[in-house]
């Protein structure tokens, strides 16, 4: 397990519905709801799509969070 930001991440995203910074108002971890919903990204103060595939800047994020070995955290300040 990995730590960005306060968000544990087990495993890389494979799009924004299964991101720990998605919020859709659902209580579960990862979040399954259906496909026309959208959340707000708490890490970009966003709204995405749940379906939609993890934008670059994410992929780089995430590329780099698991570049790290196992149970480290990594803090990431916005300019």
């Amino acid at each position: 397990m990995r730590t960005l930001n306060g968000a544990k991440f087990y495993e890389e995203p494979g799009s924004c519905g299964t991101c720990p910074f998605l919020f859709t108002g659902t209580t579960q971890t990862p979040i399954y709801v259906p496909a026309q919903n959208t959340g707000h990204c708490q890490q970009f103060d966003e709204y995405h799509k749940v379906w939609r595939s993890v934008p670059r800047r994410c992929a780089k994020l995430f590329k780099k969070l698991f570049e790290y070995p196992d149970g480290c955290e990594l803090v990431i300040v916005k300019k």
